[in-house]
């Protein structure tokens, strides 16, 4: 039932439950006619919930492709921020059609270099969902540059936080 952003999608047995039990904790909200008289306003329709419960859409399914994992030494290296950062790119101000040749010659010129970690900045983007950094996923996932990757992970906070992305090239 899920078509869109705005179309709300049906509830799981256990989100409905969790509902229920929120719905019982609420009595309607009552306001002042005049001075000193309050009248319940009218129960709401059909219509009025779906207008007022707003579920997310799903998630995608993850893509297949590249391993999200690195192994238990870089993994604690990265989350500590102590990764060696052999490359650069900055996406800020650039559109998707300018961010994604950008980011593959960048990668590309990376790999032919034998470097091994290329930091990307995409910014966060309004409320963390950026057009670039939603994105970012996507595009290293093409087969033009997926074998030149190993693995990729969000970036210290020192790097750039949730607005940048750590990408490991193969050796």
């Amino acid at each position: 039932m899920a078509d869109g952003p705005n179309t709300p999608r049906r509830l799981k047995r256990e989100d409905r439950s969790i509902w229920q039990r929120v719905a019982r904790t609420v009595s309607p909200r009552r306001y002042a006619k005049g001075k000193g008289s309050a009248k319940a306003m009218p129960n709401p329709s059909k219509e009025d919930f779906a207008n007022m419960l707003r579920l997310p859409p799903e998630a995608p399914a993850p893509q297949r492709g590249l391993p999200q994992t690195l192994d238990v030494n870089q993994d604690k290296k990265t989350r500590r921020g102590q990764v060696s950062i052999d490359s650069k790119i900055d996406l800020h101000d650039m559109t998707q059609a300018q961010a994604k040749p950008a980011l593959f010659k960048a990668i590309i010129r990376a790999s032919n270099r034998n470097y091994h970690c290329v930091l990307v900045v995409t910014g966060k983007g309004t409320r963390g969902e950026g057009v670039l950094r939603k994105n970012f996923t996507h595009w290293i996932a093409d087969p033009q540059i997926r074998p030149l990757i190993a693995t990729y992970a969000q970036a210290h906070i020192r790097h750039g936080g949730t607005g940048a992305w750590y990408v490991f090239l193969k050796r």
